[in-house]
């Protein structure tokens, strides 16, 4: 009989070693997976650095893609280093002071002056080349750049238009090298329509219902179809406020020759587009004076059009405003007797009922053919651009003083977070003649307690934009 081992198997030995091969694989699985955690979260953090690095650089893409199209060849995010971008502005902008907007000798030989973001091109009313301008710039830059390492920083803010900002753009992607030591911002100075309240100091001055003050806008990308729009907008508009304005007062004179030629040629800067420089001002002007010179001719039996010829040419030869101000004053002295009205009650209401802005309340105004606020803010959504109040003292003067604080709240508001900037440093405010300087340190306080960036520029339209020490 074959004996049977019945020595019982060692159950509890198998299970010690179970449990140590089953420990040592979940420790090497918990290793390989925190290894494998650990590359993914540095992967994940590497991808969203670079993620957040593209965002930042969206607008230079976006830039350099339509420059790509516009001029025929590959440009990159690299030959747009000299481009400010929103968040460039946000961080460098808030450090600097009154003096950085300051043009003076000494600021110019220490380096002290380091700024200036309000400025305008022979595209617009100014005298100064987009060549010009950025040539002087780059040369400032990199003596600055010398002096202490910063970078010059500068924007061209031409009126109601992007003509000026489209040629700087394809001059410095050209050369980039050239233009390393500058700060550059695309940008323009937007007018509105805005109501001027009847106990405000711009009624008082100008007694006139609705006012055109300027929005600075940056960031703005002058190839995009956005910004296309926006601006061919106002191009229509006006286009259409020209048109109509002529066709009212040939029906209003009979037999009389306003005619778009003539607006041009005393009314309007030389080979510039029509639509620039709050133009229903210049239509107001163009409409008074001939209207006027109408009466007098009809009062001395004299040829309508060669008096107007007359006479305006001697006021521009004078180098004198071409308005009806200066017309009243050229009367005067020119001992001419005459009926006529400086302002004529029935054109006027004709003009403001059928072509120019109207006051409908102390807030609201409207127009066929300028635009408001809203769609300048509007247009900032669309393009992420970045707004502020261009001399904002002039905006300031619409509301009456003890409003003043509650209506930039408002205003700020209905910006949604697009405006950021106010230009408290305005180097050029007509001190004495459209603004008093202790009015002007009113106001200066009231934008203290906006809160905005304070920012600043020279509103340059010389042909000079930095001139040599």
């Amino acid at each position: 009989m074959n004996s049977i081992n019945l020595t019982r198997p060692n159950f509890s030995a198998d299970k010690i070693v179970f449990k140590q091969t089953q420990n040592s694989l979940r420790e090497k699985q918990t290793k390989k997976s925190a290894y494998i955690a650990g590359t993914s979260g540095i992967a994940i953090a590497a991808l969203s650095f670079l993620a957040y690095k593209n965002y930042a650089n969206i607008y230079k893409m976006r830039l350099a893609k339509d420059l790509t199209k516009e001029l025929g060849q590959k440009i990159t995010t690299k030959h747009l280093k000299s481009i400010m971008t929103k968040k460039e502005m946000l961080k460098l902008l808030p450090k600097l002071n009154e003096q950085n907007y300051i043009l003076s000798r000494e600021n110019l030989k220490n380096g002290t002056f380091l700024a200036d973001l309000h400025s305008h091109s022979n595209h617009s009313d100014g005298r100064i080349s987009v060549e010009n301008l950025l040539n002087q710039a780059a040369e400032y830059g990199d003596r600055l750049n010398k002096i202490n390492g910063k970078k010059f920083i500068f924007a061209l803010t031409d009126h109601d238009g992007i003509d000026g900002v489209k040629e700087a753009l394809k001059i410095i992607v050209k050369n980039p090298e050239k233009y390393k030591n500058i700060k550059f911002l695309p940008a323009s100075e937007v007018s509105f329509i805005f109501p001027c309240q009847k106990d405000s100091e711009r009624f008082r001055r100008f007694q006139d219902n609705v006012q055109m003050p300027e929005m600075l806008v940056y960031n703005l990308n002058p190839f995009s179809e956005n910004t296309k729009n926006f601006f061919e907008k106002i191009y229509q508009s006006r286009e259409g406020q020209i048109s109509k304005a002529i066709d009212n007062m040939n029906s209003y004179y009979k037999n009389s020759s306003f005619s778009r030629l003539e607006y041009e040629k005393f009314f309007h800067f030389p080979n510039k587009k029509l639509c620039f420089l709050n133009q229903h001002w210049n239509l107001w002007n163009y409409i008074h004076t001939k209207s006027r010179v109408i009466e007098i001719a009809k009062e001395q039996n004299k040829n309508a059009d060669e008096l107007y010829e007359t006479i305006l040419n001697e006021l521009k030869q004078a180098k004198r405003s071409i308005n009806p101000y200066n017309l009243d004053e050229y009367i005067k002295n020119k001992n001419i007797q005459t009926k006529s009205c400086m302002i004529n009650d029935e054109i006027k209401k004709m003009l403001v009922k059928t072509i120019f802005p109207q006051k409908v309340s102390e807030t609201e105004v409207s127009s066929q053919h300028e635009i408001m606020l809203k769609d300048i803010i509007n247009y900032a959504k669309k393009e992420n651009a970045i707004l502020g109040f261009a001399h904002p003292g002039f905006t300031m003067q619409n509301f009456n003083k003890d409003k003043c604080l509650n209506g930039m709240k408002e205003l700020i508001k209905q910006g949604e977070g697009r405006i950021k900037f106010a230009e408290k440093f305005h180097q050029a405010y007509p001190i004495g003649k459209e603004i008093e300087e202790n009015e002007l340190r009113e106001y200066n306080e009231i934008l203290d307690k906006l809160k905005l960036i304070n920012i600043g520029g020279r509103d340059n339209h010389k042909d000079e934009f930095i001139p040599k020490i």
